[in-house]
């Protein structure tokens, strides 16, 4: 059965937010608050896709990595989805930039009442998911017998290429030792989201926990992230992304996994090289970010050595990169800010990463 707190009415609803997570306002196309006032904006339509998805509405469109979005913009005084998931995704769900109880749809196509009780009147609707590929795929079918309103859309837009750190792996969890579930995984509450939201700014993750540039986590060189890079689904190599989805900037954060059993060396500096290149050539107008992990340090085994050679090559690969390519250096975590699960950043290093993102942006971008 599809999991959803009561529906609230609209004057219940900001009492019953649970806080965190990227910022609604931000994410709210064509309404009062939001971006900053001299963003852009792009064409109007009824439901705005953001990220990877097969498919265009009003037919049947597929996606599954984390943090797409679907936003629409309706009148009258109840909304429902229409949704068919593999069963353990969860969903973030802002109604008027208030944040909702978490949605977990349940296995099956199901049609689900968002809510009920409204002010007659137009209303803003967000859905983003925080779970990420490995859950599998999302099947949207739409907004059964809502009346949706066109609305612009924002194209301020960033793309991020990581890992669990990007993934919000376990960053609502307690502690380091907690086991990764997704009930402690939102990539929504992770540093891209976060700073997207701070930003004006749309952005899609293209991310996926244990993956690194070079090697994946344990050593295994099966499909690293830049193999996964060009695909609308994790898991298959076709159908492949067109790349017309203009954006503004490419953060990559990709390493962690890549120093679990040692240092890489040069391979590493290889693949790295090689992923950047592919990103201008896909992205050639873009600012493209390459930031160290907060998660090498002095907390793991040859920790320290590991985040000093890894600066070292991400630098080498920036500096030999052109024009247009930036090295951002995130702090490494501390255990006075907590974990989450497994060692990953908790919410406090996410914001903390996020806010560092957001000035290296406003520094390269003018935003």
């Amino acid at each position: 059965m599809p999991r959803l707190g009561p529906l609230l009415s609209l004057a219940l609803a900001a009492a019953a937010c649970d806080g965190g997570g990227a910022t609604p306002d931000a994410r709210d196309e064509g309404g009062d608050g939001g971006a900053a006032p001299d963003a852009d904006v792009g064409p109007p339509a009824e439901v705005h896709l953001i990220g990877r998805f097969d498919g265009t509405p009003p037919g049947d469109v597929r996606f599954a990595w984390p943090g797409s979005t679907i936003r629409t913009r309706f009148t009258g005084t109840e909304i429902s989805i229409a949704l068919e998931d593999a069963g353990d995704n969860q969903f973030d769900v802002w109604l008027d930039g208030a944040l909702q109880p978490v949605l977990v749809p349940g296995g099956g196509a199901r049609t689900i009442e968002l809510a009920s009780g409204l002010a007659d009147g137009a209303h803003d609707l967000v859905i983003a998911r925080r779970t990420e590929s490995f859950f599998g795929a999302t099947t949207f079918r739409g907004f059964p017998g809502a009346t949706l309103v066109a609305t612009t859309s924002r194209t301020r837009r960033i793309e991020l290429i990581g890992d669990s750190i990007t993934c919000g792996y376990g960053v609502l969890g307690g502690s380091a030792t907690c086991p990764f579930s997704a009930d402690t995984e939102a990539e929504t509450h992770a540093w891209g989201a976060l700073a997207a939201a701070a930003l004006g700014a749309d952005h899609v993750a293209i991310a996926f926990s244990g993956k690194g540039a070079h090697r994946n986590y344990g050593g295994d060189t099966t499909d690293p992230m830049p193999a996964l890079y060009d695909r609308v689904f994790a898991d298959a190599a076709t159908p492949t992304w067109g790349f017309d989805d203009a954006v503004d900037a490419v953060v990559i954060n990709l390493g962690t996994n890549d120093f679990s059993v040692g240092d890489p060396g040069q391979p590493f500096v290889d693949a790295m090289t090689e992923l950047v290149a592919t990103v201008r050539a896909r992205r050639p107008e873009a600012w493209i970010v390459v930031a160290l992990s907060p998660m090498l340090g002095d907390g793991f085994p040859e920790g320290a050595m590991h985040r000093t050679r890894a600066g070292s090559y991400l630098q080498s690969v920036v500096a030999a990169a052109g024009p247009r390519v930036a090295y951002l250096e995130l702090a490494e975590q501390q255990a006075a800010d907590g974990y989450g699960c497994d060692y990953h950043p908790s919410a406090t290093t996410q914001q903390l990463m996020a806010a560092a993102l957001e000035a290296k942006l406003r520094e390269l971008t003018g935003w």
